[in-house]
């Protein structure tokens, strides 16, 4: 239940899914008079999580890429964990309280049944589609394989995405940028032409 103050502060939509799913929890087995600690300090950390403290104490809550910037050691058993979620095309979340990891959160995000549909339409018309994403490597290939995008790259915190826009602009055209599979991936439809 402290998890949840904590998380309440980010506007990331992973944390309103926590959040909204903490409060369920909360009013089925908690009591409503539960002592909630307070978060000072807190920041986003884009791309890559949160950090506040608590009662003095760092917390972190993000992906490894936040881990890492901040030092915190992932033992051989959370490096096995996170390798079997991505595999499973889930995202992982890392809880971290004073630089030593003590809790983890497997999420995912349902495909929309009509994208692969969407896709193979659009490739049909000739246009192609490219994924660009904030989720780990496994995941996005295996979403993209799933819906028939050939074209991946991912681990971009949102900057990146931004540029990786521009860099692909060069090349060919760009019809849509499309937030459409779940809330950190840009799928980036390009019309190739092909002049005589």
């Amino acid at each position: 239940m402290r998890f949840y103050l904590f998380q309440a502060s980010s506007e990331h939509p992973l944390s309103k899914a926590i959040v909204e799913h903490t409060k369920k929890l909360r009013e089925q087995y908690g009591s409503h008079n539960d002592h909630m600690m307070e978060s000072r300090d807190f920041e986003v950390h884009p791309g890559a999580g949160v950090s506040a403290n608590v009662e003095g104490k760092l917390v972190l809550v993000g992906n490894k890429r936040l881990m890492q910037e901040f030092e915190v050691p992932l033992s051989p058993e959370v490096e096995a964990y996170m390798s079997e979620m991505e595999e499973l095309a889930r995202t992982c979340v890392l809880v971290a309280i004073d630089k030593i990891i003590c809790g983890a959160l497997a999420v995912s995000d349902p495909l929309k049944p009509e994208a692969g549909r969407v896709i193979s339409y659009l490739k049909s018309m000739g246009i192609s589609s490219i994924m660009v994403t904030g989720d780990n490597w496994a995941t996005a290939k295996s979403i993209a394989k799933e819906v028939g995008i050939d074209q991946v790259f991912a681990e971009i915190d949102p900057v990146g995405k931004a540029e990786k826009i521009k860099d692909l602009q060069v090349q060919s055209p760009i019809l849509l940028c499309w937030d459409y599979f779940w809330h950190c991936t840009l799928v980036v439809f390009m019309l190739t032409l092909f002049c005589s």
